[in-house]
This record gives structure tokens, C-alpha cells and sequence, in this order.
């Protein structure tokens, strides 16, 4: 039992909701998404066939999160000695060939899971998994690495994305890269939290509002989208606005453990941008991607997030 709670502590997996939530947004936009990247998207219900369509995606994808998260502490266990020797390794609780060991199996089996029963395209499984592996190494290494973790989510959203449909859509592009920007500011506050630094404070902003704003010029040009898809689209993208909003506020308080506060809370925040997306095609998806928030919420009081 004590293995399986540092497995899991290891695999982060009060994100995982959110990585559930990337394959249903990602899934079922790609595979209603009009050729043009200003046409409106066909609408579905027909929550059935996604499940069938999602199941092995989430499953593979799932592995290939903690397997990565759980490789990021196999590399960092040398910063964590100095910096967070309550982590499993420095502290102890695992052995480092454990970590090893698992990480690699859980990425080798996601990886697969992805490609087979999934279906997604073996090119953005690929470059998925070496996205990964490249962020695990450098991420302490190099500054720039807060792109690196962007694009995970990225190539995350395109590998769900090819499993829909081997085409991807132009809107689909336009969605994982601003998911992945919201990903990118989240990390450039991270990166504050770990430094003990504030100046990441403001140029994270115009990449944590990217949702919102999408949503909104589309729901501007997509005038006469039905009136359950606008519901679902604004109440998404209201929600990432005050999850964002409260969220650089806790920041800004000072206090001690403020910005690890407030990134959780941005980080179960990821959700709500999904569901942003997915309202464009599926409301009822919408609200289902919602409810992960709570969720990756309460697993974030056991789990670290960070």
C-alpha cells in the first residue's frame, strides 16, 4: 500500500482529470470541425459513440501523464536532496530504480495503448513521448522549458485529436495552441513558486485569458451557434475568467504557499478551457469536462498538484 500511494503521489495524479478532460475536448472537436477555421462545427450528443471512441485514449494518455511526472522525480532527485526532501525519493520512501523502472513502464504502456486500441497517430504519439522525456531532463536545466511543457499538452490534444479523425482540423490546431499557452503561463507562475520570485506576475496574463477570448470571438462570429452550445461555451469560459481571475489574486496576496495555491487552482483549471472548447460541439461534454474540477480539486488535498 505504501508503494502504491508513492506511485501515485509520483504520478501527480490530481492532474490527471485534466488530461482526461484534453482527450474528450480534443476527440470531439477534431471530429466534428469543419475544413474552414471560421465554419461551425457540427454538433453531437451522441455521448455513446465518444465513450467507445475515448476509453483506450484515456486510459493510454493517463499512463503517459504519470509516467512522465514520475521520470520528472527519477531526474530531479539530486535538486530534490537540496530544495524538496519530502519527495519521495530524498525522502526515502522509494528507491530511485523503482521510479525508474516504473516511469519508463508507464510510458512505455501508454504509448502503446495510444497507438493500438486507441488509434492516435503514431507521429504525435511519438513526438508526445519525446516532448516528455526532453521536458523531464532539461525542464531545471533550462528556462525556455516552460514551452516544452506547453507543447506536451500540445501534441497531448493532437494525439486525442488523430484518434477522431487522421485529419486534424484547423480549428483543432487553433485550440491545442491556445491550451497550450494557458499551460505555458501556468508553468511561467510555477517557475515563481520554485525561485521564491515575482516576476512572472504579469507576463503570464495574456496566456492564462486565451480561452476566454477564443470563445468569445467565436461566439461573435458563430452567431446563430444553438442556443445549448452558447450556454455551454459561456458558462466554460466564465469559469476559466474567475478561476484565472481568483487565482492571480491569491498569487499577488504574498502569503506564504500563495503561489502554489494558485497554481493548483489554475492547473484544475485546464478543465474549464477544455470544456470551452468541447461546448462548441458538445454541451453535454462541456459539463461533463466541468466536473473534472472538482475532482483534480480533491485529489489536490492528498496529491500534490506541483
Amino acid at each position: 500500500m505504501r508503494l502504491l500511494i508513492n506511485l501515485l503521489a509520483l504520478g501527480r495524479i490530481s492532474n490527471l482529470p485534466t488530461v482526461w478532460t484534453n482527450c474528450a475536448a480534443a476527440w470531439i472537436v477534431n471530429a466534428h470541425a469543419s475544413p474552414g477555421i471560421r465554419e461551425m462545427p457540427a454538433t453531437s450528443e451522441n455521448l455513446t459513440l465518444v465513450w467507445e471512441g475515448l476509453g483506450w485514449l484515456i486510459l493510454g494518455a493517463s499512463l503517459l501523464y504519470v509516467g512522465g511526472c514520475t521520470l520528472n522525480d527519477a531526474f530531479d532527485q539530486e535538486f530534490d536532496k537540496r530544495h524538496n526532501p519530502t519527495r519521495p525519493i530524498p525522502s526515502g520512501s522509494i528507491t530511485p530504480s523503482i521510479v525508474w523502472i516504473a516511469g519508463i513502464t508507464e510510458i512505455v504502456s501508454g504509448a502503446f495503448i495510444l497507438l493500438e486500441p486507441a488509434g492516435a497517430s503514431w507521429i504525435w504519439v511519438a513526438v508526445l513521448a519525446l516532448c516528455i522525456l526532453v521536458y523531464d531532463a532539461v525542464h531545471k536545466k533550462w528556462s525556455g522549458s516552460v514551452w516544452l511543457m506547453g507543447s506536451c499538452r500540445f501534441f497531448l490534444w493532437l494525439c486525442a485529436a488523430s484518434a477522431a479523425r487522421e485529419e486534424i482540423a484547423p480549428l483543432t490546431w487553433l485550440w491545442s495552441g491556445t491550451i497550450a499557452c494557458y499551460v505555458v503561463g501556468i508553468s511561467l507562475y510555477a517557475r515563481s513558486e520554485a525561485t521564491s520570485s515575482g516576476n512572472a506576475s504579469r507576463l503570464p496574463l495574456p496566456l492564462l485569458f486565451g480561452p476566454v477570448l477564443l470563445a468569445l470571438m467565436y461566439l461573435v462570429d458563430w452567431n446563430n451557434l444553438s442556443p445549448l452550445r452558447q450556454l455551454a461555451v459561456n458558462v466554460a469560459g466564465l469559469l476559466v475568467a474567475w478561476i484565472v481571475y481568483t487565482a492571480v489574486m491569491e498569487m499577488r496576496t504574498g502569503k506564504k504557499g500563495c503561489i502554489g495555491r494558485g497554481v493548483s487552482r489554475l492547473l484544475a483549471g485546464i478543465a474549464a478551457c477544455d470544456a470551452t472548447a468541447a461546448g462548441l460541439v458538445s454541451p453535454t461534454l462541456a459539463y461533463a469536462c466541468l466536473a473534472c474540477i472538482p475532482v483534480a480539486l480533491l485529489l489536490q488535498k492528498k496529491f500534490a498538484a506541483t
